[in-house]
This record gives structure tokens, sequence and C-alpha cells, in this order.
């Protein structure tokens, strides 16, 4: 199994982002993520005035799945979900 921590985050779709893991089809994957804010309101003190907007809406990742094709569809399982 892949672990994907928190750490490879993006804040846009594109195709120039560059994958940070390639696996094979049926490969599992844990993946840890960020709160939309990314973590930025923690206290009740955090105001949204003073939040960096550009790191709102993470996504851990891209994934590249070896042998996918463009126009194929991809079925993902997710097996576990749990927040802290």
């Amino acid at each position: 199994m892949y672990r994907l921590t928190n750490k490879k985050c993006i804040f846009s779709f594109s195709k120039h982002n560059d994958p940070v893991l390639n696996v094979n089809e049926g490969e599992e994957v844990k993946i840890e993520t960020l709160d939309c804010f990314s973590c930025q309101i923690k206290t009740n003190d955090d105001k949204l005035e003073t939040m960096d907007w550009d790191k709102v809406n993470p996504a851990t990742g891209p994934i590249y799945i070896n042998g996918a094709e463009e126009s194929d569809t991809l079925e993902v399982t997710i097996k576990k979900n749990r927040h802290r």
C-alpha cells in the first residue's frame, strides 16, 4: 500500500500539475487530506480576514495511474474515511 501525505497538495486543477505518485491499476493508496481552509482556522480567534485565500480547497495529489489513457473511466473505491 502506498501512503500519500497532505504535504503534496495542489490548489488548482491543471494538466500541468506533475503527479506526486504513480500507481498501477488495483493498487491501494492511503491519502491524507487537509480541511477546506488548509488548517488555517484552529481557534475561535483565527479570523477569515487573515487567511491566505490562495490556500483554500486543497487536493492531495495528483496521482498517475500507469496505463490509463485519455477518455478512460476510472473506478475508485473509498474503503475508509476518517477525520480528526
